[in-house]
């Protein structure tokens, strides 16, 4: 018998989480929660069964966060996990490729795409989005909250912390170091480290000022 599962945030990430879900043998949705839409909303046919203290009144549940932004997700993930009953969920596609997976850590709560292709010795934290056709190479280390965008190449002994947001389309090149917090623009090619809370952009990537 398959286990309900929630999925907290009903946006198009959650609903592409979904569409992974409905294929794993092992899960079935039982309805998504989200903070800014109303309960009894149907979304692919799953009901909206509340938001965050919805969660917080749960005896049991398990639960996956389909948020991308990275610091948004670990505010979410924060509040929920006040209810030590909830129990979060990795959530993996069959048509993800994990090369070596006995060398591989996946934290919970992570979710990897189709198309993701990850080699070996590879380290990935907590509650990371790892998104369609992403590649990691050997060693690298992924922190937790940190969300990788569709088609990123991430190089071997690459260590990125926590909280960080990879654009779509970037490359990070072998052994750079990418700080806490920091923001790594779609198609940005990266040759030097990124230091915690930075934003860089273009190619080669460089630092930009924050508004």
């Amino acid at each position: 018998m398959k286990k309900s599962l929630i999925i907290f945030g009903a946006g198009g990430l959650g609903r592409e989480v979904k569409t992974i879900v409905d294929v794993l043998p092992e899960w079935n949705v039982s309805g998504f929660c989200d903070d800014h839409v109303p309960v009894g909303t149907t979304v692919m046919g799953a009901p909206i069964l509340g938001d965050t203290k919805y969660l917080e009144t749960l005896k049991a549940a398990s639960v996956v966060v389909a948020i991308g932004n990275p610091l948004i997700k670990r505010d979410i993930v924060n509040k929920i996990k006040q209810n030590t009953n909830i129990e979060f969920v990795t959530i993996i596609h069959p048509r993800a490729v994990l090369c070596d997976a006995s060398t591989i850590d996946v934290g919970r709560g992570t979710i990897i795409t189709a198309g993701s292709i990850l080699t070996t010795s590879i380290r990935v934290g907590q509650h990371v989005l790892i998104n369609l056709n992403a590649t990691v190479g050997h060693d690298a280390v992924i922190g937790d909250f940190t969300s990788v965008m569709p088609g990123v190449n991430i190089a071997g002994q690459v260590e990125i912390a926590s909280a960080v947001m990879i654009g779509s389309g970037a490359n990070i090149l072998n052994r750079i170091r990418i700080g806490d917090d920091a923001v790594v623009g779609s198609g940005a090619v990266v040759l030097e480290n990124v230091l915690p809370g930075k934003t860089v952009v273009g190619v080669p990537a460089k630092s930009i000022l924050k508004k």
